[in-house]
């Protein structure tokens, strides 16, 4: 009998060992992952979220503001730059899909030239609207020497194509099909503008890793998921997923799959069957992040308006912590702009912040002075 216990031992040894040897064989490799930054709406708070947490986990991202929003914080992008972020610039207004070459060699030609000047670098990256391009656009990188150009993807792999005709690759955006409303970009606006919500950006997320392809590009449109509750816990999740190694840009292109081929043997996508937004509730109705809350009443007024005057004559019956701005103040405007950076549009009088006082407390921003804006208030700070 001792000597039957005695020969189990060296034979669980050697199972757990074989066990061990044809998990880490046959097991998937890491997913090679990239993080591809997005902002066209001009507001760059959610940058300051990715950049805190990349930072923090020594990773960089791909960063692609649409021209006027590097145009507006062109010392925030060149800081980025000096970091390491590799900043691609984008042209939002329409996709290059059978856009003449001389119009799109201009375009090209004035969006490098103006990021390169803000940035002090080279650009290396540039998009048009839905990741789209066509021949023209090859011709006219290769004249700009712009090396690489998005492209629409074909599925949720990501790849570098390498035309034969040309020295401008084609990296490959990740896509996912969503039944009948047609391929997006693996990303939160994708899913956000059909009507998803953030827990079922989560499955989607999930469900891509476990198909673990090679080579992966995740997009974010930082208006949504570097500010929302629920979009941002799916990022997080995502960065902590020890199902991927993030890199950075050249770390990446290094590693992904390189197909050198004939122009007209590439995959080309131009289904884009999904155009007008349909979220299931604003965005701004989603609860920010807790650091982007303001934590104090924060107010930009003129001091003589007859709604300013009547918002400071109540603002002395309450008890909450007031922060004033007034509009003669050196810092005004660019402390307002930050401010409205946080939200897409303000409540009360008008929708664009077009009324002094313009007020900001926790996730609301109101813009002018009534009653029903000192109720609501009222309501937020009674909710504290």
């Amino acid at each position: 009998m001792k000597n039957k216990k005695i020969l189990v031992l060296p034979i669980l040894a050697i199972l757990s060992i074989l066990g061990l040897f044809f998990y880490l064989k046959y097991k998937p490799p890491k997913i090679n992952g990239l993080i591809l930054l997005s902002e066209n709406t001009g507001d760059i708070s959610g940058y300051y979220k990715w950049e805190k947490i990349l930072d923090e986990k020594n990773l960089k991202a791909i960063i692609k503001p649409e021209s006027f929003v590097l145009e507006k914080y062109p010392d925030y992008f060149r800081q980025l730059a000096d970091k390491g972020y590799e900043i691609a610039t984008g042209y939002g207004q329409a996709p290059f899909w059978d856009m003449p070459y001389d119009q799109q060699y201009q375009i090209m030609k004035d969006y490098k030239q103006s990021a390169q000047e803000i940035i002090g670098k080279p650009i290396r990256i540039f998009s048009s609207k839905y990741f789209a391009y066509d021949e023209n656009t090859l011709k006219a990188a290769d004249a700009l020497g712009i090396p690489y150009i998005l492209a629409r993807g074909q599925g949720i792999k990501s790849v570098i194509y390498s035309p034969h005709e040309y020295k401008a690759k084609l990296l490959s955006v990740s896509n996912l099909v969503f039944q009948d409303m047609g391929s997006g970009s693996l990303c939160d606006a994708s899913l956000y503008q059909r009507g998803s919500t953030a827990d079922e950006f989560v499955q989607v997320l999930n469900q891509t890793f476990d198909e673990s392809p090679k080579d992966l590009i995740l997009v974010s449109h930082v208006y949504i998921g570097g500010t929302r509750i629920g979009w941002w816990d799916a990022y997080e999740s995502a960065l902590n997923s020890s199902k991927v190694n993030w890199r950075d840009f050249d770390t990446w292109s290094q590693k992904t799959e390189n197909l050198a081929m004939p122009y007209a043997q590439i995959p080309y996508n131009t289904e884009v069957k999904y155009i007008e937004p349909k979220p299931a509730v604003p965005v701004e109705e989603i609860e920010l992040i807790p650091e982007l809350k303001p934590q104090a009443l924060t107010v930009f007024h003129n001091g003589q308006g007859p709604m300013c005057l009547e918002f400071l004559e109540f603002i002395k019956k309450i008890d909450y912590p007031i922060e004033q701005y007034l509009d003669s103040q050196s810092n005004f405007y660019q402390s307002l702009e930050n401010y409205k950076a946080k939200f897409n549009r303000s409540q009360g009088l008008s929708t664009d912040f077009a009324y002094y006082p313009i007020i900001f407390i926790k996730d609301k921003a109101f813009s002018g002075f009534n009653q029903d804006i000192k109720q609501a208030i009222l309501d937020e700070i009674s909710a504290n």
